[in-house]
C-alpha cells in the first residue's frame, strides 16, 4: 500500500460523502440509495476481500461517526459489503461486477434498516425495509454502472500501484 493509494481512498472517500449528502440523498428520498457503499464494493471487486473488509470498516465507522443513528451500523454492513464483493468478484466482467456490487449494497441496506430498527433509531421501521428494496436497488445499480468500472480503471493505474521492485537472486547461474 503507497502513501498515493491511501491519499486517493480517502479522498474518493470524503467526495462520495459530500456528493451523497449533497445530491444523492435528496434525489432518493427514503430509498437507502449509498454511493459510499457502492465505493467500497467497487474497491472490493477490484482488490479482494481483505480490503474489502478493511476499507468498509473504515468508510463505514466515518459514516457512523458523521450521522445521527448508533454509531456501527455502516461501519457492520460496509464491511460485510467489502468481504462479500471481494469473496464474489468476478474480474473479468464489469458488468457482472456492477450487478454483484447492485446487488449485494441493496441488500446492505435493507439490512442496516433492519438493524437500525431493532435498535430503535428514529425512522426506521421493518415497513420501510421491503417498501424501499426495489427503489434502491434501482438506484444502486445506475450509481453502480457508471462507479465499478470507473474505480476499477483508477485502481489499475500506474500512478496508483506499488513500485515493482526486481528480484535478483544471488548464487545462481544463468
Amino acid at each position: 500500500m503507497t502513501r498515493v493509494r491511501i491519499a486517493a481512498a480517502i479522498a474518493a472517500l470524503l467526495s462520495c460523502l459530500a456528493v451523497q449528502a449533497a445530491v444523492i440523498a435528496p434525489l432518493s428520498t427514503s430509498a437507502a440509495v449509498s454511493l459510499p457503499a457502492l465505493l467500497v464494493a467497487a474497491v472490493a471487486l477490484s482488490d479482494g476481500p481483505g480490503t474489502g473488509i478493511a476499507f468498509g470498516f473504515a468508510a463505514g465507522l466515518v459514516a457512523d461517526l458523521g450521522s445521527n443513528h448508533p454509531a456501527g451500523v455502516f461501519a457492520l454492513t460496509w464491511m460485510g459489503v467489502g468481504m462479500l464483493c471481494g469473496l464474489a468478484a468476478d474480474k473479468t466482467s464489469v458488468r457482472t461486477d456492477a450487478v454483484i456490487a447492485t446487488a449485494l449494497c441493496a441488500v446492505a441496506a435493507s439490512m442496516g434498516t433492519a438493524l437500525l430498527t431493532l435498535l430503535k433509531a428514529d425512522g426506521a421501521t421493518l415497513g420501510l425495509v421491503f417498501r424501499e428494496f426495489l427503489p434502491t436497488a434501482l438506484g444502486d445499480g445506475l450509481l453502480a454502472i457508471v462507479l465499478v468500472p470507473l474505480v476499477r480503471r483508477a485502481l489499475r493505474a500506474e500512478l496508483l500501484r506499488a513500485p515493482r521492485v526486481p528480484v535478483v537472486l544471488l548464487g545462481m547461474d544463468s
